[in-house]
């Protein structure tokens, strides 16, 4: 049975044109024009991925978003924000919100269907390793419920913050370019700014320090990237 997918956007026709696109490659779908339509049906029904449109009336898409990671029952929803050319500060922070990621309209529909499908491909996609959870520096990351702990405390994390945090954690002391942090986590890499991968990491650190964890445990290489120090801080 193919996945379901809600598309929030006003625009009729660019939400007909994602419609079929996501139909034709064995999606189910479902289309609201507004954001309070889209999180009603949320409540009521099972969604496995949101294309979200920041421009809505009424309340829109960075609101929208704010909710559906404020609700435990959906928080890991993965959300592609849909944004204007020109729309830089809201893309930033629909990304510090919790967006799992981004496109640009005119949206690209094969694009749209890459990102889509890598997304639920890493979703889907069982750790091959002896053990359901690795641990270091007091951050536990249980692979079967794909979940993190911070001295044994549940720490909500999005999607792609997870697999971020849990790349590091089973790599301490390799350091990553934020290019590479690109190319293993995020869809068509080339077409994302490294903005992303800064954005994230800012946000894990932010959830590391308010459980207690030193959060320059992730280390900043200059002009380079990223890695989780192999001592303890």
């Amino acid at each position: 049975m193919g996945k379901t997918i809600m598309i929030v956007d006003d625009d009729s026709s660019v939400s007909r044109l994602i419609k079929a696109a996501l139909e034709g490659n064995g999606y189910k779908t479902m289309a609201f024009a507004s954001g309070e339509d889209a999180l009603e049906e949320l409540s009521l029904k099972q969604v496995d991925g949101i294309i979200l449109d920041i421009i809505l009336p009424g309340i829109d898409g960075l609101e929208v978003l704010k909710k559906i990671r404020a609700n435990s029952c959906y928080k890991k929803i993965p959300v592609i924000m849909l944004t204007t050319k020109s729309g830089e500060i809201e893309t930033v922070l629909g990304l510090e919100l919790g967006a799992d990621d981004y496109l640009s309209k005119p949206v690209r529909y094969h694009e749209l269907l890459t990102r889509m499908k890598k997304i639920f491909m890493k979703m889907d996609m069982q750790p091959k390793t002896e053990e359901n959870f690795v641990e270091i520096h007091g951050i536990k990351i249980d692979l079967d419920s794909r979940e993190a702990y911070c001295n044994n405390i549940f720490v909500p994390m999005t999607y792609m913050e997870y697999e971020l945090l849990q790349l590091l954690v089973r790599n301490p002391g390799k350091v990553f370019t934020r290019e590479q942090l690109l190319d293993l986590l995020w869809s068509d890499s080339f077409c994302i700014e490294t903005r992303t991968v800064d954005v994230h990491i800012r946000r894990i650190r932010q959830k590391l320090e308010e459980s207690g964890i030193n959060p320059h445990i992730i280390e900043s290489v200059r002009s380079v990237g990223y890695r989780l120090s192999s001592k303890a801080i």
